[in-house]
């Protein structure tokens, strides 16, 4: 499973981020959570699904100690994570790693929890990979019955999702077209000595690779990665630099798969109202609001709670 791979090769603790927080989550989204827990008060006990490495988890953790609120946090996750693996530089974050209540190889469809124990669950950009028909309806099993879901999800329009649309144009250019394939080739023709025609080859790979139509910043990012990784190899060849450059290649081969997921998971709002009505809950209902950060559209913000009498 290639988020079991991402999972255990990161160090951060979000699938995504924002480098100026230490969880990588913008203060919009930080602050979000923050007026929720305080919604919530005393005592209350959360449950985020598909947690990830349990960035949102551990936030809630933080909030309750900020706010010298009592209450548990939970987090679970379809991925093998290594728990030992979750840590930060951080010693706030770490004290609540060290509180949140993890379980992991955990399915979102087959939920390890008694019957009405949740009094909230939560979830930032996971709930949407699993299977709703089953996920909405073991959610619904977990909650108290005066409880609720609050959803972060992707949303097809997002900045996010333009991302991943970029990267995967690049990514998938360079994979299709065997840019890596023959830079190994390169290295081969550099390590035997025939320059003449490594510097004839290197030529046309240049001249390849600089076809790639960019059309906007994000693509010209992607590109610019991906290129930088490239250069740090093949400036310096050596008897090491096909299994880096097959490394690399691999690597790029996951993210393609990663980003493949996330953008087949941003749904549309008739696409979410569709999941929520075949799952058929008893007195539920849900509200769905596009959430912004900086004046430009992030997510989908979700709320599933009782139906009002």
């Amino acid at each position: 499973m290639h988020w079991d791979h991402y999972w255990d090769l990161t160090k951060a603790l979000s699938s995504f981020g924002d480098a100026n927080t230490a969880l990588g989550y913008p203060e919009e989204v930080l602050k979000f959570w923050g007026e929720i827990v305080l919604e919530k008060g005393e005592d209350a006990v959360y449950l985020d699904l598909a947690t990830g490495k349990g960035a949102l988890a551990i936030w809630l953790q933080c909030l309750l100690e900020r706010k010298n609120l009592s209450g548990s946090v939970y987090g679970c996750d379809l991925a093998n994570i290594d728990e030992l693996k979750i840590a930060s530089d951080v010693d706030e974050i770490n004290s609540a790693i060290s509180k949140v209540k993890f379980q992991f190889n955990t399915s979102v469809e087959d939920l390890p929890y008694p019957n009405e124990y949740f009094d909230i669950l939560v979830s930032q950009f996971g709930f949407e990979y699993s299977n709703w028909a089953h996920s909405l309806n073991e959610a619904c099993r977990v909650l108290k019955n005066d409880g609720e879901i609050i959803l972060m999800m992707h949303h097809p329009d997002s900045a996010i999702t333009n991302d991943c649309k970029s990267g995967l144009k690049v990514l998938n250019w360079m994979l299709e077209n065997s840019i890596l394939n023959e830079l190994e080739n390169l290295v081969t023709l550099k390590l035997q000595g025939n320059i003449e025609l490594f510097q004839t080859r290197n030529k046309e790979a240049i001249q390849k690779i600089q076809s790639l139509n960019i059309s906007n910043d994000e693509e010209k990012f992607w590109f610019a990665d991906i290129m930088s990784k490239v250069s740090k190899i093949m400036l310096n060849i050596d008897q090491t630099s096909k299994a880096k450059l097959s490394g690399l290649q691999n690597a790029l081969k996951q993210q393609v798969e990663r980003l493949s997921d996330q953008t087949s998971v941003a749904f549309s709002k008739d696409e979410i109202y569709e999941k929520f009505k075949a799952a058929k809950l008893k007195n539920m209902e849900m509200s769905i609001a596009a959430f912004n950060v900086n004046n430009e559209l992030f997510c989908w913000q979700i709320k599933i709670c009782p139906e009002k009498m």
